[in-house]
C-alpha cells in the first residue's frame, strides 16, 4: 500500500470516529442499545466531580499530618472512581509537601512510600508497567529501612502484579504464594486470591480460577467492598465465557456494567463493555458490536487511558476485518500501533532497570550474609568435634585423609571423561554436519545429472533431428515443426519440475497456516496468522509466494532463536496493487539505530531487491519488533 493510501483509510476512519465522538458530546451521558435488554453509555466529558467535603479537608488542613489525612482520601476516592490522573496529582502532590517539611525521617519514609504506592497503582491502571514497577520497588526498600512487613508486601503484591499485566507469570505466582501465606492482611489475602484467579484464568486452568475467583468474591460481598466485587466478578464471567457458557457470561458483564456505572466506577464500566463488545463480534453481531467498542474507545480517549484504547482499537480492527472492510482494519492497525508504541515511549526503563538489579541485589547479598553466617556455624562445630575427639580418631582422619585423596583422584578423572565426552561429541556433530553437506552436494550432483541427460537425450536429440531435416531441401515443414514444439514441451516440463511442488498443490495460506503449526507446540509461544483477503493472497504468482514464504521462515526463526518471542502476530495484506506483509512480536527487540540487524534480516532484504520490495523495522530492546514490509504487484523482476 502506498504511502498516500495508507493515509486516506487513516482519515475516513478518524472521520468516522470523529463524528461520533460529536454525537457524544452533544448528547452526553447517551444510552445505546448494543443487544436486546442491554445499555451503554458513552460522555462527552469526564463524569467525576470531587467531592466538595473532600477539597475542604484539603484546603482546610494546617499542618502536614492533617494534609496527608486529607490527600490520602481524595486518593482513595479518584482510585475507586478509576481517574488514575487525579490520582497522579495528589500523590506527587504528597511527596512534595513531604520533601518540604520538617518532618522526621522515618515519618517521612512512610509518608512517601504511601505516596509512591498510589503513584504505581496509577501507572499501573494506565499501563505503565515500568513507571509502576520503579515505584514499588521504591517502596519495597522504604519498608525494609522502616523494618515494616505491612508495607513490603503491599509493594511486593504491586510487584507481581506488574508481572502478572506483562504476562511473566512465572515470576507473579510465586511471589502472590509467598505473600499469601505469610501476610496477616485478610485484605492483601482475598486481594491475592483474586489475583491468583486472574493468573490461573491468563493460563487456562479454568477450575483453579474459579476457587481464587470465589474465595475473594465471597469475601468482598461480606465486607461490603463494592468495586472489588465487581473486578471479581468481571473475572468470573471471563471464567464462565472461556468454559463455553457464553449466556452466563454476557449477563455477568451486563450485571457488572449496570452496576459499575450506577455506583461510577467508570474502568470498571469501560471493562465489561469490551469483553461485550468481544462476544458480540464472536456471535457475528458486528453492527452491534461496533456500536459498543467506539464507544469504549471515544471514552477511553477521553479518559486518556492508553489500555483500554489499544484493547479497543485491537478489537475494532478485528471486527472490520471480518465484515470485509480491509482499508479500515488497516487504518485501526496503524493506530493500534501508534498506541502501542505510545505507551512504550512513556515508560523509563532504564531507571527501573537500574532499581531492580539494585533491589535483587541486595537481596542477593543478604542471602549470601545468612548462607555464610550459617556455614560459620558449621565449621565451629566441626573444628569443636575434631578437637575433642582428636586423639581417639587419629587414624580415622589417616583414613579419611586417603579417601579424600581418592575422591580427588576420581574427581579429576571425571572431569577428563567428560571431557573426552565432549569432544567425541563435538566430533560426531562435525561428522553428521558433513555428512550433511556431501548429501547435499550428492544430491545437487544427481540433480544436474539428471538435468544434463534430459538435455542430452530427449532435447538434444531431437535438435540433432531438426538439424538434419533442414540440411534436406524439398521436406514437408509439418515435422520440422512438430519437432519443434516437442522440444518446447520438453523443455517446459524440465523447467516445471524445478519448481517446488508445494507451492503449486497446496494453498499458499494453508501452507503458511502448516508451517505456523509446529511454531504453536512450543510452550508459551502464541502465532497469529491473517491473511486479507485469504483467495487474492493464495492467487498470488509462485516466484512471489517463494519469496514471502521464505521471508516468513527466516523472521520465524529471528523471533524464536533470536528474540525469545512468546506472542507473534502475523499479517499478510493484498491492497492497492501491494502486498504488505507486517510480522510483530514481543520479543527482546534490538537497536536499529546502532545494529542493521543480523545475516537473516539482509538475506530478506537481498530477497526483496529483485521484487522492488521495502522494508522497515521498529523495534526497541525490551519492547518487541514491528516489522513492515512491502511488495508491489505490478514490479517485473530481473530473473529468468
Amino acid at each position: 500500500m502506498t504511502g498516500n493510501a495508507i493515509f486516506a483509510a487513516d482519515v475516513k476512519w478518524l472521520f468516522s470516529i470523529v463524528g461520533l465522538y460529536v454525537v457524544v458530546l452533544v448528547c452526553p451521558g447517551q444510552t445505546l442499545y448494543p443487544a436486546p435488554g442491554s445499555k451503554f453509555s458513552a460522555f462527552g466529558s469526564l463524569p467525576i466531580k470531587t467531592p466538595d467535603s473532600l477539597l475542604a479537608g484539603w484546603h482546610a488542613a494546617r499542618d502536614i499530618d492533617e494534609w496527608m489525612v486529607a490527600a490520602q482520601a481524595l486518593i482513595h476516592f479518584h482510585e475507586t472512581a478509576g481517574t488514575h490522573d487525579s490520582v497522579i496529582f495528589y500523590a506527587r502532590e504528597m511527596q512534595r509537601r513531604v520533601a518540604q517539611s520538617a518532618l522526621n525521617q522515618p515519618a517521612k519514609l512512610r509518608y512517601t512510600a504511601s505516596a509512591g504506592n498510589a503513584l504505581a497503582r496509577a501507572y499501573q491502571e494506565k499501563g505503565l508497567y515500568e513507571e509502576a514497577l520503579r515505584h514499588y520497588l521504591g517502596g519495597i526498600t522504604a519498608g525494609e529501612q522502616l523494618a515494616d512487613p505491612a508495607i513490603v508486601d503491599q509493594n511486593r503484591f504491586g510487584n507481581a502484579t506488574v508481572y502478572f499485566l506483562r504476562k511473566e507469570y512465572r515470576k507473579a505466582i510465586p511471589i502472590y504464594e509467598e505473600i499469601r501465606t505469610q501476610s496477616k492482611d485478610t485484605g492483601l489475602v482475598q486481594q491475592i486470591n483474586k489475583q491468583l484467579g486472574k493468573a490461573y484464568l491468563a493460563q487456562r486452568q479454568l477450575q483453579r480460577a474459579d476457587e481464587y475467583l470465589s474465595l475473594a468474591q465471597h469475601y468482598f460481598a461480606k465486607t461490603g467492598e463494592l468495586k472489588q466485587l465487581l473486578e471479581t466478578q468481571l473475572y468470573q464471567a471471563r471464567v464462565a465465557e472461556a468454559g463455553g457458557r457464553s449466556d452466563s457470561a454476557f449477563a455477568m458483564y451486563e450485571e457488572v456494567k449496570d452496576r459499575a456505572l450506577e455506583h461510577r466506577y467508570f474502568d470498571t464500566y469501560i471493562q465489561a463493555g469490551q469483553r461485550m463488545g468481544d462476544m458480540l463480534m464472536v456471535q457475528k453481531d458486528y453492527h452491534n458490536a461496533q456500536i459498543l467498542l467506539s464507544m469504549v474507545y471515544v471514552n477511553a480517549m477521553q479518559w486518556e487511558d492508553l489500555e483500554a484504547q489499544r484493547d479497543a482499537l485491537n478489537s475494532l480492527q478485528q471486527l472490520h476485518a471480518a465484515i470485509g472492510d480491509y482499508e479500515n482494519a488497516y487504518a485501526l492497525m496503524s493506530q493500534y500501533r501508534r498506541v502501542s508504541g505510545e505507551i512504550a515511549e512513556q515508560q523509563n526503563r532504564r531507571e527501573v532497570n537500574e532499581l531492580e538489579v539494585k533491589y535483587l541485589t541486595a537481596q542477593k547479598e543478604k542471602e549470601i550474609i545468612v548462607k555464610e553466617s550459617e556455614l560459620g556455624y558449621q565449621k565451629t562445630v566441626k573444628y569443636a568435634l575434631l578437637i575433642g575427639f582428636i586423639v581417639v580418631l587419629i587414624p580415622v582422619i589417616g583414613l579419611l585423609y586417603v579417601y579424600y585423596q581418592k575422591l580427588q583422584a576420581q574427581s579429576r578423572l571425571n572431569a577428563i571423561r567428560e571431557e573426552a565426552s565432549r569432544q567425541q561429541i563435538g566430533a560426531m556433530l562435525k561428522e553428521k554436519e558433513l555428512e550433511l553437506l556431501a548429501a547435499s552436494v550428492a544430491g545437487q550432483e544427481t540433480e544436474r545429472k539428471r538435468i544434463a541427460r534430459e538435455l542430452h537425450d530427449s532435447i538434444g536429440g531431437n535438435l540433432a533431428a531438426i538439424k538434419m531435416q533442414l540440411s534436406l531441401t524439398g521436406r514437408d515443414t509439418i515435422d520440422l515443426v512438430e519437432k519443434v514444439d516437442e522440444t518446447y514441451q520438453q523443455v517446459r516440463d524440465l523447467s516445471h519440475n524445478l519448481l517446488p511442488q508445494k507451492f503449486t498443490n497446496v494453498g499458499f495460506t494453508v501452507l503458511i497456516e502448516t508451517y505456523l503449526q509446529g511454531f504453536r507446540t512450543v510452550p508459551e509461544t502464541a502465532v497469529t496468522f491473517r491473511a486479507y483477503p485469504e483467495a487474492a493472497v493464495n492467487a498470488l504468482p509462485t516466484p512471489l509466494k517463494v519469496v514471502v514464504y521464505t521471508i516468513i521462515q527466516e523472521l520465524m526463526t529471528n523471533a524464536h532463536k533470536h528474540a525469545k518471542a512468546a506472542q507473534i502476530t502475523i499479517q499478510l495484506t493484498r491492497i492497492d496493487g501491494a502486498l504488505v506483509l507486517i510480522f510483530e512480536d514481543d520479543g527482546k527487540g534490538f537497536n536499529t539505530e546502532s545494529t542493521a540487524g543480523g545475516i537473516g534480516l539482509r538475506n530478506i532484504r537481498e530477497r526483496l531487491k529483485p521484487h522492488g520490495g521495502t522494508m522497515a523495522i521498529d523495534s526497541k530492546p525490551g519492547r518487541g519488533t514491528v516489522i513492515d514490509i512491502e511488495i508491489p504487484l505490478n514490479h517485473t523482476t530481473n530473473e529468468a
